[in-house]
């Protein structure tokens, strides 16, 4: 059994250049080739030459050492030399950074359940396997049972054009490069295309020895994503399809963090951009691909949750944490919020605006005008997630983060997690308590009112494992109604600047403008009602 620290990379295909291998057609450059022919420049990477063909079958072992925390994952490897097992535990280090253990051919004859074999070009039976070829294999597994078969039509299958190499520089720790380029069959939907880079460093399981490793990895994967823009995944798509996860996943929303037991604020805060980095990232591949506004809503409130959750821990979202990711972090934010924008704007706010005013024709070209800029906007966001400015933000941050994973240099003289959470909450009540009346204050003003909200909110949905049942229901409940008012006035002032945009007609400017306006003071009054109703937070600490 070998033991890894993994950090999974994916290569996006966008942008890729076709080049002519005649005058008779065109056929597309080998993207394996063409990377491994740059990294070879860098003189960190020694790549093995040539490339494998590999076909693999996920499976599940039927007898496993219980691992709470830890996930067994199994797949059948088939390639020229044989079929063989590969067998592994995994659990999250790190937000993007994998725990793995590889168990090796002491653990051969594992029992499990495989799907319908898929015939694949391969050696003669007794032909004598590779040796070293693929880490964590088990060579002599056990046939497949015919109870654990599956119909071909719905088993998964993937075919990868595999190479191999080595990263390493002078602190000692060698990286080992694994770059799968992966066609994903079976699971009743089309074909899918996957490149992914898959890094991997011994896992000694020491905090010097740790800390080299993470180093490493991620000096490696900022190198070699020069060559082309590579982004972080938070799991392999081996690793997916073993979970049998769908391709096509829906939006990943904020989930509750359970922080009874926890005391530093250290560990809080990482526990807390674990969860943050699973909205963020998970909602990543459906912005890029599906038009589904609520993917990007989600990443957008993903960013919003990490900003407030950095606020609520200066200590730790100090000068350089600032220099180093809050220029990209408001440019990221900026994208996002244009293409939200957009989208409420063509497809609730201007319909509803249309339908008050009796549902004419004549708004019909505005309405495709809002259309094609929101698909502007996406074009866009999704050209900027496919840039290597992002793939460096998500990488410096995600390197930041696996650092909150391993014991502080020093203990320090913070302030306990419950402490600090209570005094946090407190102010933050106390300022959105203390605003004016919503009817005496202009326009940004009430805005600025609702982000005060929201950032209450935020805090208590953060630290709702330590609230009071009160304040994790009603409280909680009152602030996302006082958002909601205040958000429909505000939908409402972006429409008519969308408008002013858009160059429409008088006629819709000034409808919209009076009933924004009628709008905005409607909702003042019930906001402020809601605001008037608060009850001061409470953290108690009793468990849910």
């Amino acid at each position: 059994m070998s033991r890894v620290l993994e950090i999974v990379l994916s290569l996006s295909l966008e942008g890729w250049p076709v080049k002519a291998a005649s005058r008779a057609r065109g056929t597309q450059r080998d993207f394996g080739a063409e990377l491994v022919r740059a990294w070879r420049i860098c003189p960190q990477v020694r790549m093995r030459r040539g490339h494998e063909r590999v076909t693999i079958e996920p499976c599940q072992v039927e007898e496993a050492e219980p691992s709470p925390g830890a996930s067994w994952w199994t797949w059948v490897e088939s390639n020229a030399h044989g079929r063989r097992v590969v067998a592994s535990r995994t659990r999250a280090f790190a937000p993007g950074v994998t725990q793995r253990e590889l168990f090796d051919a002491e653990h051969a004859g594992i029992a499990v359940a495989m799907p319908l074999p898929v015939p694949v070009t391969a050696a003669p039976a007794d032909a004598d396997p590779a040796i070293g070829e693929v880490d964590g294999v088990a060579p002599n597994a056990t046939a497949p049972s015919a109870a654990g078969e599956l119909p071909e039509s719905t088993a998964v299958r993937l075919v990868s054009e595999r190479r191999r190499g080595r990263w390493a520089d002078d602190s000692g720790v060698v990286v080992e490069m694994t770059l799968d380029d992966v066609t994903l069959h079976g699971g009743g939907e089309p074909p899918r295309r996957y490149v992914e880079l898959r890094l991997t460093a011994p896992d000694w399981e020491t905090l010097a020895a740790r800390t080299a490793a993470l180093h490493a990895l991620f000096a490696a994967a900022r190198e070699l994503s020069g060559a082309w823009p590579a982004f972080v995944q938070l799991t392999s798509v081996i690793d997916r399809a073993c979970a049998g996860e769908p391709a096509a996943a829906g939006p990943v929303k904020a989930q509750l963090v359970d922080l009874t037991g926890i005391r530093s604020q250290r560990a809080a805060l990482f526990a807390l951009s674990g969860d943050i980095a699973a909205q963020w990232l998970g909602n990543e591949g459906g912005v890029l691909d599906r038009d589904d506004p609520e993917f990007v809503h989600q990443m957008r409130v993903a960013l919003r949750r990490l900003r407030t959750l950095m606020r609520f821990f200066p200590l730790f979202a100090d000068r350089q944490w600032q220099d180093t990711f809050g220029v990209d972090l408001r440019w990221l934010a900026a994208l996002l919020g244009t293409v939200r924008d957009w989208d409420v704007f063509s497809t609730e706010s201007l319909p509803a605006l249309i339908a008050a005013d009796g549902g004419g024709a004549d708004w019909d070209g505005t309405l495709d005008a809002a259309r094609a800029q929101c698909v502007t906007a996406r074009v866009e966001l999704r050209q900027a997630l496919h840039s290597a400015r992002y793939a460096r933000l998500t990488l410096g941050w995600l390197e930041w983060l696996s650092s909150l994973a391993l014991p502080p240099a020093e203990a320090g003289d913070a302030p306990s997690l419950r402490r600090h959470a209570t005094k946090r909450v407190r102010r933050l009540f106390g300022e959105l308590y203390a605003s004016p009346p919503l009817t005496s204050l202009d326009t940004a003003a009430r805005h600025q009112v609702r982000i005060d909200a929201k950032r209450l909110r935020y805090a208590l949905e953060f630290f709702a494992s330590l609230a009071s049942r009160r304040t994790r229901t009603e409280t909680v409940k009152t602030l996302t109604r006082v958002q909601s008012v205040l958000g429909e006035a505000n939908d409402t002032i972006v429409a008519l600047h969308h408008l002013e945009q858009l160059a429409a007609p008088p006629y819709q400017l000034g409808f919209v403008r009076g009933y924004g306006a009628a709008l905005e003071q409607r909702a003042a009054r019930d906001a402020e009602a809601l605001l008037a109703s608060l009850r001061p937070p409470k953290l108690d600490g009793k468990p849910r």
